[in-house]
């Protein structure tokens, strides 16, 4: 419980800035309500008794040990005494028995936060004896309660200036985040009204949308169309906008965009609802991936295959025809070429020794016609074999 109660008043960081004027505003008003000159506001920590602002009484700490407002700030209740030297708890306090202090009336209400913790005290004292009525010491419980407030509001206020900190320093990160990726990213409200549109959206479309109200005629404005490059983006099909109304993810739709004064960019895009800590629709982010350098190659690996493919229909033709004319040229020789071996075999019958030899060499003759008339049938029935 100590510890708790110690995490409090450490979470209030009341000795981090000085005591403020409403402070010292406060202490008059409860001074003038006892009747007394001196109030002051004492905190109490692990060990001493720290005075966190007072008026004509010079600050003063102490230990724990020996302070008046340790005794009895933690019962929740106003600590009233007439008297201190009759009182047992006091009469042997240094500040009453002259080693620190020589006060005899006393009053102390407590500091106690929201969550039940007690600070310290908001103390009124005299050197001399005095009563106080119910109602003053009603009074004095109220103006604790007001300093309460008044640690509360500046610890409020403390813990929305960080937050609003750190808020402004994830934005500033997300921001530069989002402006160093080459991905367009784009969100809207639950009204299409942008809230995001970052670096590569603005280079992208070569334009901004950010701040737009909710746009009219989308695919218009921003030039939106099929990856023909013709037919305009139909509104039922704008990613955000499916996105948003259906609630569904869009995912891989591909898109044109001409930009205003630069060449059209194709992209791919993806597009998911947002949705609001109660579930309900609270708008869409969609990010664009540039995919103009991926389809300019895939047009270009088309065009090779179509190329390729007419190379090798002219080459199958080419063959065909050259498999033909050495088919048609070889048997054109054949027949003239087989009456001259006729000749010659009767000449060599009748004793010409000559018309032996050139028998011979149209023999040889014969069999490169016969192995050029092999090979044009091979590469001719090749084709028609490898499409069995």
């Amino acid at each position: 419980m100590e510890q708790e109660r110690l995490a409090a008043l450490h979470e209030y960081r009341l000795r981090d800035t000085p005591p403020d004027p409403e402070l010292q505003a406060v202490l008059r008003i409860a001074a003038e309500v006892a009747g007394v000159a001196s109030a002051s506001l004492n905190l109490i920590d692990e060990h001493r008794q720290v005075q966190l602002t007072a008026i004509n009484s010079a600050a003063s700490d102490c230990s724990r040990d020996d302070s008046m407002c340790a005794v009895s700030f933690q019962s929740g209740a106003v600590t009233h005494v007439p008297d201190a030297r009759l009182d047992p708890r006091y009469r042997d306090n240094p500040w009453v028995t002259g080693r620190l202090g020589r006060i005899r009336f006393y009053a102390a209400a407590p500091l106690i936060t929201p969550d039940g913790h007690a600070l310290g005290t908001l103390c009124v004292f005299d050197t001399v004896p005095r009563e106080l009525t119910a109602t003053q010491l009603a009074q004095l419980a109220d103006l604790a309660g007001i300093v309460v407030a008044f640690f509360e509001r500046r610890r409020q206020g403390r813990v929305t200036a960080e937050l609003a900190a750190a808020v402004r320093a994830k934005q500033q990160w997300t921001d530069t985040l989002l402006d160093t990726v080459d991905a367009a990213v784009i969100a809207c409200d639950e009204n299409y009204r942008v809230t995001l549109w970052n670096r590569a959206a603005r280079q992208m479309h070569g334009q901004s949308g950010a701040g737009d109200l909710a746009p009219v005629d989308e695919a218009g404005r921003f030039r939106l169309f099929e990856p023909d490059g013709r037919t305009p983006l139909p509104e039922n099909e704008l990613p955000l906008r499916a996105a948003v109304r259906q609630g569904v993810t869009v995912s891989g739709r591909e898109l044109m965009i001409r930009r205003p004064g630069g060449e059209p960019v194709y992209v791919r895009v993806n597009a998911s609802p947002l949705r609001g800590p109660d579930g309900q629709a609270a708008g869409a982010v969609m990010a664009q991936i540039d995919i103009t350098a991926e389809r300019t190659r895939r047009e270009l690996i088309e065009q090779a295959r179509e190329r390729l493919a007419e190379a090798n229909a002219e080459l199958e033709r080419s063959n065909a025809d050259l498999t033909n004319f050495a088919a048609a040229v070889g048997h054109d020789l054949i027949a003239p070429l087989s009456a001259v071996g006729g000749f010659l075999e009767l000449l060599a019958m009748d004793g010409f020794e000559a018309a032996a030899a050139g028998s011979a060499e149209v023999a040889r003759m014969r069999d490169v016609i016969d192995g050029l008339l092999a090979d044009a049938l091979a590469a001719r029935s090749g084709p028609a074999a490898e499409g069995r």
